[in-house]
């Protein structure tokens, strides 16, 4: 297994910081008046330019036309359909930990690739339940809604972490918390879009699985206090 609680904060080959050259901080400050911007204007245009751009730009995306849907239901199906690609794209971020998990190990108090399971396959039932949900409401599941395509683009980076050959087990558990506070929250505007909607039988299956990710929210954090914890430790015994 390769370390990585030992390792995470041990001084390296970083020279990122100036703070110790300040010779070279000075050559750097006197560079940008010997090369200025090739272009005019300053941060003013740039802003200028985003709003001009954003009040010229398409939609991004459109819910199709149907005639087996209503126009009230359109919202949930555009939440459900952000949940689906998260629930899709939950199931290889966790594939993905799973990985880095088998090649670090990991540490007292961390969870087991057993339990890293359970919650992969659970990612992968929530996936299939909004998939029915969707089905039930007259929507077509393989639709990428327009909440869907934000939220592919938002949780790109987040891939990107655990698929770096670079990073550590637990550097990728502290990069998943953020998927899971995302997803806690999605899933109670969900159930709040149901409830408003009044659909009752759709609000008790989306609560549920609310409920489940609130629990990987909280194993997620205590294995995360666990790592803090185990940090300490190492850090400790090699004063």
């Amino acid at each position: 297994m390769k370390p990585q609680l030992e390792t995470s904060t041990t001084p390296g080959a970083n020279h990122t910081g100036l703070a110790v050259h300040p010779q070279q901080l000075q050559e750097m400050i006197e560079g940008t008046a010997e090369f200025p911007p090739t272009s005019s204007g300053g941060p003013a245009g740039i802003a200028e330019l985003r709003v001009a751009y954003a009040r010229a730009g398409e939609p991004h995306a459109t819910m199709p036309t149907s005639s087996t849907v209503s126009a009230a239901r359109l919202p949930l199906i555009d939440k459900l359909g952000a949940r689906l690609q998260f629930e899709r794209t939950g199931t290889r971020l966790y594939d993905a930990l799973i990985s880095k998990l088998d090649a670090y190990g990991s540490f007292e108090g961390g969870p087991s690739r057993q339990q890293l399971l359970e919650i992969r396959e659970q990612e992968l039932g929530h996936a299939l339940l909004v998939q029915d949900l969707i089905k039930s409401l007259g929507g077509d599941p393989t639709v990428i809604t327009p909440c869907a395509s934000v939220q592919a683009t938002a949780s790109k980076g987040i891939g990107d972490v655990l698929l770096d050959p670079r990073t550590s087990f637990v550097e990728c558990l502290e990069t998943i918390l953020v998927a899971e506070l995302a997803d806690q929250e999605s899933w109670a505007a969900l159930v709040r879009a149901a409830e408003a909607l009044g659909e009752s039988s759709l609000t008790q299956k989306i609560t549920r699985a609310q409920q489940t990710e609130v629990e990987h929210l909280t194993k997620v954090r205590g294995w995360l206090e666990a790592a803090d914890q185990a940090r300490t430790k190492v850090a400790r015994s090699t004063r």
